[in-house]
């Protein structure tokens, strides 16, 4: 009876723990989504593995509770478990990463991405690799475990866009004009819908111009917002300039012409040297 208790208390904590991983699995793959297709093709696999580890508990439980010396059998399941890791390590690793992008989801089917120098859209989640089809075209498959190496940038979670428009006005600006000149680019993005004014402020002398920095966010998420916001204050900006008068700076060299003592010559009073 003893006996009869011990494999029962096994076989039956092995269904419930069973039971309870699947079922965990199972609501996690109904509330997927989008990945919900992908959960369900890495259920077969999990299945397997969740099955083994618990038969292979409660059938060691059950022989240690009879009497049998069960250490050789886990040590050579150890030694099994080490060899068959150290074979298909690359397969393990690959899968393993598949499950923690599933069930992590730090980006799911559909969402664009941003890692190392490229930029698409996720196509498929596997259980080894990861298809991405980028912005010219072609179709990227990546492995699980080398794109989850890197810094991924998912621009389908972005709540809102920075903007920065950098430029320089010429030195010979008035200062009056020059310290006006953040309240009015201020007013210029507040002026545009969907924008929030983050500053404005001269960031230093340059070689041909005193520069300036505009930040801004455009407060919807959508790439074409944000390019449309851009265009509308460059062209208010430069409206602004024209009817203040501002300059913007470009590359530009003066030369100037003195006499040995240093004193400044305007070359168009200097008489002609006989040849």
């Amino acid at each position: 009876m003893d006996n009869l208790f011990t494999i029962a208390l096994a076989v039956q904590g092995a269904l419930w723990i069973r039971e309870l991983v699947l079922g965990l699995v199972h609501r996690r793959a109904g509330h997927g989504g989008e990945d919900a297709v992908a959960l369900g093709n890495a259920m077969g696999i999990i299945t397997v593995l969740v099955n083994v580890a618990v038969w292979l508990l409660a059938a060691i439980l059950i022989l240690d509770n009879l009497g049998v010396n069960v250490t050789a059998l886990v040590a050579g399941l150890g030694v099994g478990g080490i060899a068959i890791g150290l074979a298909a390590q690359g397969i393990f690793s690959d899968l393993f990463a598949a499950l923690a992008i599933l069930f992590d989801r730090p980006f799911r089917v559909g969402d664009t991405i941003s890692y190392g120098t490229s930029t698409g859209t996720v196509e498929h989640i596997g259980l080894k690799t990861t298809r991405i089809r980028s912005l010219s075209g072609e179709q990227l498959v990546m492995a699980n475990t080398k794109l989850l190496e890197q810094q991924v940038a998912n621009l389908r979670r972005i709540e809102e866009r920075r903007v920065v428009l950098n430029f320089g006005i010429v030195y010979q600006t008035p200062p009056d004009l020059l310290e006006a000149l953040p309240g009015r680019l201020q007013a210029i993005v507040d002026a545009q819908a969907d924008c929030r004014f983050d500053r404005a402020a001269f960031t230093g002398f340059g070689p041909s111009s005193l520069g300036f920095e505009l930040i801004f966010f455009v407060t919807v998420p959508e790439l074409e917002a944000m390019t449309a916001a851009r265009q509308a204050v460059g062209f208010a900006i430069v409206r602004r300039f024209a009817e203040l008068g501002l300059e913007f700076a470009y590359p530009t060299q003066t030369t100037f012409t003195a006499a040995p003592d240093g004193r400044l010559i305007d070359p168009t009073q200097i008489a002609e040297r006989p040849r």
